[in-house]
Formats: C-alpha cells, sequence, structure tokens
C-alpha cells in the first residue's frame, strides 16, 4: 500500500471506524491524518441509521521516516516491533529461565534418603553422650571406662572395667535399659537422628551367638515333639536374631508376641497351634451354640 493514499472507512461510530483505519495502516491513531466525511446519524426509533464515514490517510512526517526506515515496505506498527524486541529476548530468557530451574534444583531440599546418606554425627554429640553415660554409671555405683565412636548416623557406646558383669546382669536387660535411656537423652537435647548401640565387654556378641544356638536347638526339638517352643523376654534386636537364624528352615516358623519392648518368640511347625489367625471351618461343619 503506497504510504500517501487516503482511504475511506466506516463505522457505527468514529471510534470504530478509527479502529479499522489503524488496523489497515497497521499504525497507531496519532500517526494518521483522519478526516471526518459523515458524522452518521442514529435514524428514528433505528431506522435510517447512517454510518460514520471517514478519509484517512498516514500522516506526512510519519510516511517519510517509514520511507527511509523501510523503503517499499508498509510501516511496522508498535505493537510489532515489541513483538520483535522480545522473539530477540527469547533465547536469553530461556537460559536465564534454565539456570533458574537448575538453581533451584541444586538448593531443593534433600530426600530422606539422601539427608540419611550425608548425615554424619557430631563430635559435640559424642562427647555429650560419654559425659552422659559416665555419668549415669556413677551415680548407679558402677563407675566404668566410656569409649564411643561414629560411622555416620550409627554411635556405638562401649563400657569396660570391672562393673562389666554387673551391668550385663539379667540377660542385658540393665544395659538395654541404659540404651533405651541414651536414646531418650538424645533425642530430647539434639536434632541429629543418631541410631546408638551400647555394649559391655563381650556382652552383644555372644548374647548373639547364645540366642542362634538356642533358636536351632529349640527348633530341633519342635520338629522331633510338634509342640510350640518358646523363647521369653527378648529385646527387638534379640528377636530379630532368632527369626534370621531360622528364617531358611522350612519345616519350623517362628513369629514374636506379646506387648511391650519385651516379647517372647514362638517356634512352631507349620500348621500348628503357634500359627496366629482364625481357625478355618470345615465344610458342611455348623456353629455350636
Amino acid at each position: 500500500m503506497p504510504l500517501h493514499k487516503k482511504m475511506e472507512f466506516e463505522g457505527k461510530d468514529v471510534a470504530e471506524a478509527i479502529s479499522k483505519a489503524c488496523k489497515t495502516f497497521n499504525v497507531s491513531q496519532e500517526n494518521l491524518d483522519i478526516e471526518v466525511l459523515t458524522t452518521g446519524t442514529s435514524g428514528i426509533f433505528g431506522l435510517g441509521r447512517q454510518k460514520v464515514r471517514l478519509r484517512v490517510a498516514l500522516k506526512k512526517e510519519y510516511g517519510k521516516k517509514a520511507e527511509e526506515k523501510s523503503p517499499g515496505k508498509p510501516a511496522r506498527s508498535k505493537r510489532e516491533k515489541e513483538r520483535t524486541i522480545e522473539k530477540k529476548k527469547e533465547p536469553a530468557a530461556k537460559e536465564k529461565k534454565k539456570a533458574t530451574k537448575s538453581k533451584a534444583v541444586a538448593q531443593a531440599p534433600k530426600t530422606a534418603k539422601e539427608a540419611k546418606e550425608d548425615f554424619v554425627v557430631g563430635e559435640d554429640l559424642l562427647a555429650e553422650l560419654k559425659t552422659d553415660l559416665v555419668r549415669i554409671l556413677e551415680l548407679m555405683h558402677y563407675p566404668s571406662e566410656v569409649s564411643v565412636s561414629s560411622d555416620k548416623e550409627y554411635v556405638t557406646a562401649q563400657i569396660k572395667g570391672e562393673y562389666v558383669d554387673e551391668i550385663v546382669e539379667q540377660n542385658g536387660k540393665i544395659l538395654d535399659s541404659l540404651q533405651y535411656l541414651l536414646r531418650k537423652i538424645v533425642g530430647k537435647k539434639y536434632s541429629e537422628k543418631a541410631i546408638i548401640s551400647l555394649d559391655a565387654g563381650d556382652f552383644r556378641a555372644v548374647r548373639t551367638e547364645e540366642l542362634k544356638q538356642l533358636g536351632l536347638e529349640l527348633a530341633a526339638e519342635v520338629k522331633k515333639s510338634g509342640k510350640t517352643g518358646s523363647i521369653p523376654s527378648l529385646n527387638p534386636s534379640e528377636r530379630r536374631v532368632v527369626h534370621l537364624a531360622l528364617q531358611d528352615d522350612k519345616d519350623v516358623r517362628s513369629r514374636s508376641v506379646g506387648e511391650g519392648l519385651f516379647k517372647k518368640v514362638l517356634i512352631y511347625r507349620p500348621g500348628s497351634k503357634g500359627r496366629k489367625g482364625p481357625a478355618r471351618k470345615r465344610k458342611g461343619s455348623k456353629d455350636k451354640k
């Protein structure tokens, strides 16, 4: 379209006619030279209505600038210029967004598994734990030598000295109670989720072997007699030793029963009374009232 060409536009009102002209010339209103030919009439009760007519051309100043910038080509509107600038900025914006996303991923909170892998018990906790244990043993009138070590989140506290036999009495119940107490103290004083294991002398290793042997011997008796056997009053780690010792034996089963920290382990033959669960009704049998 020649830049100097005049065109006529119609509309129900001046605003509509000007809007059509702006779209056709692809410029804003301030760059148009507008001549009103007819102002239009509303008619009577909507009859005989006449539309607004305008004669429009580009302003001479704008036409000269447009020819200098792009001879032979229609002038671009302000919106088109903005779109061109936006397109040029798109690659940089995408790179910035990508970098922001990568940074957000790097700064995102770690999963429980990742946090656990990265967790290492601090030296302050180890020192406090040792101090607390030494003090507790002194209050029990069992002053002893205490050493503490850690591997990531696992903490091992070792008691040595002349009172080890007294501390491991009752198959280690006193030792287990001390271990439970230490875990509670650490849980209250620190946010670190340390897993604490307490031993005195070589009690834990000896006890593990004793439980394995006891489980195997009791399993042999159950196989022979068919009667359910049991090992009373075991803590969770001790019960696990028995279950693992018998897990590959297809002729017997084991399970924990009872409430609280200390439970007994039942060893029984499959299908015997040691098996927990509702008994199956025989086909055709009736319930007794």
